[in-house]
């Protein structure tokens, strides 16, 4: 089952959109996300959708450019509240500029990354 919610936003940068498929939430921003509205948006949307009980995200960057350094930390703080809840934080469709950022600060090795949704979701079916 696909769910959409849309925030929408006049005058942001960035706007999010969460789908979700199963048991797994994907949040997909588009546009900018910088310091002042990229990380404090990110931060709600994962802030909720962890209040509301939801352990497995995802977010799809295939509609961002860039991230700045106070995007990535709070992709940080999410991973490490959402691992320690027995949950995760996934990254989905990062453009080379994304990857270059994580490479850069060694995060590339604490991120599972991936190509296709439906890769995602089975990530977290378990093993046969």
């Amino acid at each position: 089952m696909l769910t959409r919610k849309k925030q929408a936003c006049q005058d942001c940068l960035v706007e999010l959109r969460v789908e979700r498929d199963g048991d797994v939430f994907f949040i997909i921003p588009q546009g900018q996300m910088l310091a002042g509205e990229g990380d404090v948006r990110l931060k709600q949307e994962l802030d909720r959708l962890r209040g509301e009980g939801n352990k497995r995200i995802a977010i799809d960057f295939s509609g961002v450019p860039y991230i700045d350094s106070s995007v990535l930390g709070q992709l940080v703080h999410g991973y490490s509240l959402l691992k320690k809840e027995g949950g995760g934080l996934k990254l989905l469709n990062p453009p080379k500029r994304i990857i270059d950022l994580l490479s850069l600060t060694r995060l590339i090795t604490v991120f599972e990354i991936y190509q296709n949704r439906q890769a995602v979701v089975n990530s977290w079916k378990p093993s046969a």
